[in-house]
């Protein structure tokens, strides 16, 4: 498996998306980043998107959103080590949508 592995890694360079699809690793493992730092009530918070190295994450409440200011450093250190490749520099917070 390692050639195939390889082989796709060289392809997504190539093309110029594997950044893309690197940092996209940083959305997959928002939740269990997030339940890790902030505990089980976190699960009201959500990755929804990238913007460059940024993480944007849903959050229902402005206490939520300050909360993730303040341990935005544990955050992307423990999202570093769960999506090493992903390069998310910070965590962006927008409400909730309802």
């Amino acid at each position: 498996m390692k050639p195939v592995s390889r082989a796709v890694d060289r392809l997504l360079r190539g093309l110029g998306i594997a950044t893309e699809v690197d940092r996209a690793s940083a959305l997959d493992r928002w939740a269990e980043v997030a339940r890790e730092v902030l505990g089980d009530d976190a699960v009201v918070t959500r990755a929804v998107g990238l913007d460059g190295a940024t993480l944007v994450v849903a959050v229902p409440t402005s206490a939520w959103a300050a909360e993730i200011r303040l341990r935005q450093t544990a955050l992307l250190e423990r999202l570093r080590s769960a999506a090493p490749k992903s390069d998310i520099r910070s965590i962006r917070t927008t409400p909730t949508a309802h």
